[in-house]
Order: structure tokens, then sequence, then C-alpha cells
């Protein structure tokens, strides 16, 4: 089975935060890392430590790469997927 790639359109400050928040859920949501945007304390109990940490990771790093170099500059002390 073949991965679908879906790309959406970087938030700027400019496009519609709201559209663009739901385009963003939903990516994450295929990549299986929508988790992530209730916070670490909302994971699973069960959820490994190494697993959990990646699982962050990886959905803050789609987050962040779905942001204007105008945006990113002004959002690099968050640290978490929820936060952004």
């Amino acid at each position: 089975m073949s991965e679908r790639k879906f790309e959406i359109e970087k938030f700027n400050g400019r496009n519609n935060f709201g559209l663009w928040s739901i385009k963003m859920r939903a990516l994450l949501t295929t990549q299986g890392l929508a988790k992530a945007l209730d916070g670490e304390d909302e994971l699973p109990i069960i959820m490994k430590a190494s697993k959990m940490v990646e699982l962050m990771e990886k959905a803050k790093s789609t987050i962040l790469l779905n942001f204007s170099d105008e945006v990113l500059i002004e959002i690099t002390e968050e640290k978490d997927a929820a936060t952004l």
C-alpha cells in the first residue's frame, strides 16, 4: 500500500488560521500524530516513554514545517505540539 502525501498551505499570518488549523489537525490525524495535540498529560498511561517522545517530536516537527518563515521566527520558544 502506498503512502499518500498531503500538503497544506503554510500558515503565514495572513491566511485564515481557523482553516489552517483544521487542515493541520487532519494532516496529523492521517499521520497518526493527532493525540499529541491533546498534550503529553493526555496520552495513554500505557504508552512507553520513548514512543511518547517520538509521537510528540514528530507532531511538533510536522506543525513547524507548515509555518512560513515569518511566523516560525515568532514561535521558536514553543516547546510542544499542543502549544503550537
